[in-house]
């Protein structure tokens, strides 16, 4: 049985590879094969300095592109991290590819940059993309080391990125980090410079302590354009000021090289009320006109402010006449304003009339700030008599009365120029913040090339509105400031202060050059005599008759 089975599985084996025929070449339906792009490889879009391959995925045909450039060139740039070649290049995508790139800028010595922009290019269009790289800080050698101990200097700048010389040695661009040997020769001179900007210099004394940093912060001040202030006024041949002292002409003529930005015009002359614009602006290249129509003065009284508490900035009708408590002369019969500031308090204002030969007199109590929304300011110089500049703008004058308050500043960071002839510009930068009051106190240090054959003034009386006059020559009112007045150093001069109802002050002396003189005069009224009355012939008779009853009594008595 089993045999059988064996054989009959033996026969359907054989029938079926009986049936089962070899297939021909011919048989077989040969289906062409497409190729298709690889999805990592995409159109490029060049430009002659390098390849740029396209970064986005290929989900529709329309393309847009990133030209990137930096400076310095030559760096190595990336779009979504895939290189995209050196600076300048350009980066091809897809605008219908997934939105939002990170472009990566990177070169050697400089600090890595990095931009993210959130939508693509539009179909055809380029999107500029311009790295600003920042230099690493560096430490370079500015001495010979004779000792093996190092101390550092660590140079600041703002703007940063500015070239710094030490001892005469380029060492790089701010923030830059040098160091000397503590036992090299003590004293070094730093020099930063910046195009646009007016080079910074300091001298430093000594060296560092071993493993010491001394920080050095050096804020440029931009190269300015000049404007021109053209003053006139009716009548003509009157003393105009600029900024409190800074310069002064005779009416009609031209302050020139004004800096842009706001400035102070005052205009002065005897019998006639003093012309005061704080609101005169200067723009780079133009001309701004002031014209002063002086009113005659024919009966003057006086002014006298005090406050609690004392030393608020006093300004009557605009001019800025000291601090309280102070008196205030010279002024027209009629209506005067008040103004009084003082940092952390209220701006008072108020009229006040005076009338011909007398004095008013007004005491107010200033009133606190609560929940300010502005900041102040106090600004104090050794040695004062410095004209103050805040972004541009005149401020006032500092004084040894006290410093000079700059009230109701919006918050936020101002830079400070103090400017006083012989010395060299001061320049610094302050944060004011709200319900605070900030404070500059600035050593001024001397040029050591003062403006040839000229010299500098404070003229101060109590009170002030006194008339000046120089060698005869009027000059203007207290309180005044001069800056760069040439002068003769072996003529005398004689300073005169006169107000009326006052004995004038005279003081005289020889000036050199580069000096710097302050005069506070107090000035004594003149006393009132009092008048004569003219013999009245009522009472001549009745003084004759008592005369006569009085003899007549006298007589009686004697018998």
């Amino acid at each position: 049985m089993k045999t059988k089975n064996l054989i009959m599985i033996m026969v359907v084996l054989v029938v079926a590879l009986v049936t089962i025929s070899p297939v021909s070449a011919e048989d077989v339906t040969t289906y062409p094969i497409t190729t298709y792009p690889s999805i990592s490889t995409y159109p490029v879009t060049t430009i002659p300095t390098s390849d740029t391959p396209i970064v986005s995925n290929p989900i529709g045909g329309e393309q847009g592109y990133y030209a990137i450039s930096s400076s310095p060139s030559g760096a190595m740039a990336s779009v979504d991290g895939t290189n995209v070649g050196l600076t300048p290049t350009t980066a091809t995508v897809y605008v219908t590819g997934p939105p939002g790139h990170t472009i990566t800028v990177t070169k050697e010595g400089y600090q890595t940059w990095s931009k993210y922009y959130s939508t693509n290019p539009p179909a055809g269009g380029t999107v500029s993309v311009s790295a600003q790289l920042v230099p690493i800080p560096v430490t370079l050698p500015a001495t010979p080391p004779p000792g093996g101990e190092k101390g550092y200097y660590s140079i600041q700048s703002s703007p940063s990125g500015s070239s710094v010389t030490f001892d005469n040695r380029y060492v790089g661009t701010t923030p830059v980090t040098v160091d000397v040997s503590t036992t090299g020769t003590p004293g070094h001179t730093i020099v930063v410079s910046a195009s646009g900007y007016q080079t910074w210099s300091q001298q430093v004394a000594g060296n560092p302590a071993a493993g010491q940093t001394i920080p050095i912060n050096a804020i440029l001040t931009p190269v300015q354009q000049f404007g021109n202030i053209y003053v006139s006024s009716s009548p003509s041949g009157a003393t105009a000021v600029l900024d409190n002292g800074q310069d002064s002409l005779i009416t009609p003529g031209t302050f020139y090289n004004a800096a842009p930005g706001w400035h102070n015009v005052q205009v002065s002359m005897p019998g006639y009320q003093v012309y005061s614009n704080s609101n005169v602006q200067v723009t780079s290249g133009g001309t701004t006109n002031v014209y002063a129509s002086l009113v005659p003065v024919v009966q003057t009284g006086s002014l006298s402010i005090s406050s609690i508490p004392v030393g608020a900035g006093l300004y009557v009708d605009n001019i800025y006449k000291g601090e309280t408590n102070q008196i205030v002369g010279g002024l027209a019969a009629g209506t005067h304003t008040v103004q009084l500031k003082m940092a952390g308090y209220q701006t008072f204002t108020n009229t006040y009339g005076v009338n011909a030969g007398q004095t008013t007199y007004a005491t107010v109590t200033l009133v606190p700030l609560q929940n300010p929304s502005t900041g102040d300011l106090l600004v104090t110089s050794s040695p004062s008599g410095a004209t103050v500049y805040l972004n541009g703008n005149y401020q006032g004058v500092t004084s040894s009365a006290g410093p000079l308050d700059i009230t109701d500043l919006t918050a936020a960071t101002y830079t400070v120029v103090l400017k006083k002839s012989g010395y060299q510009d001061y320049t610094t930068s302050v944060k004011i913040v709200a319900g605070q009051t900030a404070q500059v106190a600035a050593t001024l240090q001397a040029s050591g090339t003062p403006p040839s054959g000229t010299a500098s003034a404070e003229i101060f009386s109590t009170p002030s509105g006194a008339d000046v006059y120089i060698n005869n020559i009027y000059k203007g009112v207290t309180p005044l400031n001069f800056q760069n007045v040439p002068i003769d150093s072996t003529q005398t001069y004689t300073v005169m202060i006169k107000m009326e109802g006052y004995t004038p002050y005279t003081t005289s002396g020889k000036v050199s050059p580069g000096q710097s003189i302050q005069i506070n005069a107090a000035l004594s009224p003149i006393a009132t005599p009092v008048p004569t009355q003219p013999l009245n012939i009522v009472s001549v008779i009745s003084a004759l008759g008592i005369c006569g009853v009085a003899s007549f009594l006298f007589m009686r008595k004697k018998e």
